[in-house]
């Protein structure tokens, strides 16, 4: 088997310089990565490499101002159908995604899977996290003219442009 700190040292440069995300730090069995998220624009994640797993988190959101009950419920039961991440939330309520994928289980289709499920997990709960979460913030930014979460956020639409 390859020594999975070489594996994943690998896996991350090739996913660079494909434009897949960004490296933004490594030391000691631990790496940083940035991903493009449609809707958060981007998703950062940590990636460290323990005795017996790979240990990835992610910052998703700020606690909910709002409807806290059903918005802490909603992740919950997102976390039946989520892969290998899990929604949990700190001390202060803030949200945070969690994995472990054991070492020996580590290849780089593993990391692309993993990798792939954060940004896709992350993309499919904003809208529905923010919705009940801030509503009462969202109503206000409408009611002043702003934009709300019916559309994709600038970033997302501009991706979406073809090139002239």
């Amino acid at each position: 088997m390859d020594d999975p700190a070489e594996l994943i040292k690998g896996y991350l440069g090739k996913a660079q310089e494909r434009g897949d995300l960004t490296l933004l730090g490594a030391a000691d069995d631990t790496w940083d990565v940035l991903l493009e998220s449609t809707w958060k624009e981007s998703v950062a994640a940590s990636l460290r490499l323990g005795d017996w797993n790979l240990h990835a988190e992610a910052f998703f959101m700020r606690a909910p101002e709002d409807n806290v009950g059903a918005t802490y419920r909603l992740l919950l039961q997102r976390n039946v159908r989520s892969g290998p991440w899990r929604f949990c939330a700190n001390e202060a309520g803030d949200v945070m995604l969690v994995a472990l994928v054991p070492r020996a289980a580590i290849s780089e289709d593993e990391l692309d899977r993993l990798l792939g499920a954060l940004v896709t997990l992350t993309d499919e709960t904003y809208v529905p996290y923010m919705k009940l979460g801030y509503q009462s913030g969202l109503e206000e930014q409408v009611r002043r003219g702003g934009p709300g979460v019916d559309q994709l956020p600038p970033w997302a639409r501009e991706r979406e442009k073809p090139p002239e």
